[in-house]
């Protein structure tokens, strides 16, 4: 039987709050795109310097994505975490699960 509750294991408190952090960028990235095309039209002075802080917050995130890859234990399978609202997954993968066929750029996939 399958141990469901695996994704407690204190061992991965560090990469849950890893991709937690990852989140929150990805989050903050999202919103930041928002209001530059909010303010292109009405300041451009402002949009320019918002642009700095998506560049800012988007070498945040590629670093943080590294990161997270270099803490996973394996490539192409999910692990199971707490994100704090019941398990969540997180892996790293080079190849598409459906073809079998080797990606062009792997892909960091969160599910929560």
């Amino acid at each position: 039987m399958e141990n469901l509750i695996a994704y407690l294991n204190e061992s991965l408190v560090p990469l849950e709050e890893k991709v937690k952090a990852y989140l929150q960028v990805e989050q903050d990235i999202r919103h930041l795109e928002v209001e530059i095309l909010t303010h292109r039209k009405n300041n451009a002075a402002e949009a320019s310097a918002k642009e700095e802080d998506l560049n800012g917050l988007l070498q945040k995130y590629n670093k943080l994505r590294e990161e997270v890859v270099q803490m996973l234990p394996e490539q192409n399978k999910f692990i199971e975490i707490n994100l704090g609202y019941g398990p969540s997954m997180v892996g790293y993968f080079t190849v598409d699960h459906e073809t079998h066929q080797t990606l062009p750029e792997p892909v960091l996939r969160v599910v929560h």
